[in-house]
């Protein structure tokens, strides 16, 4: 059952910045396995005419569009780690005694491990400390992901329930977004009015930068279908959101590879890769 896990803050998050690679390796016959922090029950509503009606069944509705955007990308198995969405940080929704922000680190971590153990990766994915963007769903991903990577193995933490087998995941991820990417995106925004000179010239200096990314994954093949997954996810995704509206001669400079931080690996693999998976395979 070995493979892949990627941990997720909400639905549309496994797509943004993943989606190429769980086509890639899912359809390549690899295990791959989705893990969502939470229920995605906060945040704007788009594609629906009345959208506060929407919002009491909102966890509902996005349930529904993870499972169809994984069908379209997939085969890929799914599990919720079980939290709330926590909103923006300061916002009531972040006070929520569900909120993934409020869990008990311990325990949370805890029900990660105990994922990794069912489903027994041999690479996973999680986010860097800033979570990409600050969010403090994103931001508890790195630290409970983290944990949970070194904890699957360390008995003395979480010694093994009944029917679960010591499991050591060989290579951990973070996802990125290189900086080359974001400066080509804010020119491409710029020139289509969507953001002004000062944000344009803020974005020069955001994301990873190039040199610090270790991994490209070619996923050229399956833009399309992550373009599809990412529709999926239409009470999130407006249709001019900026993903879907890359020109067509831009889409496979910028679509067509994801990019990754290697943080550990327990195996030999070369400094720079173009495969999650180098050194195992």
């Amino acid at each position: 059952m070995a493979g892949l896990l990627a941990f997720h803050a909400h639905p549309d998050d496994e797509v943004i910045s993943t989606g190429g690679s769980l086509a890639r390796y899912s359809r390549a016959g690899e295990h791959v396995v989705v893990v969502t922090a939470t229920d995605g029950a906060e945040g704007e509503i788009h594609n629906y005419d009345d959208p506060e009606a929407v919002r009491p069944r909102l966890a509902e509705v996005r349930a529904r569009e993870l499972t169809e955007a994984l069908s379209i990308l997939g085969p890929v198995d799914h599990e919720f780690l079980g939290y709330r969405d926590s909103g923006m940080m300061g916002s009531e929704a972040n006070e929520h005694p569900d909120a993934f922000w409020r869990a008990d680190f311990m325990e949370a971590t805890g029900r990660l491990v105990r994922l990794i153990r069912r489903h027994r990766p041999e690479v996973m994915v999680i986010y860097d400390p800033f979570g990409g963007y600050g969010h403090p769903d994103h931001i508890n991903v790195h630290r409970v992901g983290l944990a949970a990577w070194v904890g699957a193995s360390d008995l003395g933490r979480f010694p093994l329930e009944e029917g679960e087998q010591l499991w050591e995941p060989q290579k951990l991820y973070w996802t990125a977004w290189p900086r080359s990417r974001v400066r080509t995106f804010a020119e491409l925004r710029r020139r289509a009015g969507t953001i002004d000179d000062e944000e344009y010239e803020r974005l020069q200096h955001a994301g990873t930068p190039d040199r610090d990314v270790t991994c490209w994954v070619d996923v050229s093949e399956f833009v399309d279908a992550k373009e599809k997954a990412l529709r999926a996810h239409r009470s999130q995704i407006p249709d001019d959101w900026f993903l879907l509206a890359v020109p067509d001669e831009a889409r496979p400079g910028l679509l067509g590879r994801e990019s990754f931080v290697r943080v550990f690996s327990r195996v030999d693999a070369p400094a720079r890769e173009d495969d999650l998976f180098a050194g195992l395979r």
